[in-house]
């Protein structure tokens, strides 16, 4: 494990810069998956749109536990 990796935490990034332009970003691995699976639900209008609706139930409590979901399935 290199000194960097020990030292940025999740949210940090650092730029690199040619003339004074950002032109690239080192981040955790972790924290580019976590983009790149963001950015591919949110492209996917069906995922967009079951994200939205899963935000909605769980505000509004109707979240039921994952033995009784996994029922509704042959699984």
């Amino acid at each position: 494990m290199t000194s960097l990796e020990k030292e940025m935490s999740y949210e940090d990034t650092i730029s690199v810069t040619s003339h004074g332009k950002e032109v690239f970003a080192i981040l955790r691995w972790e924290t580019y998956e976590s983009i790149a699976e963001t950015l591919e639900i949110l492209s996917d209008p069906e995922g967009y749109g079951d994200l939205k609706t899963g935000i909605l139930q769980a505000r509004q409590g109707k979240l039921i536990d994952f033995e009784e979901f996994k029922k509704g399935f042959d699984v």
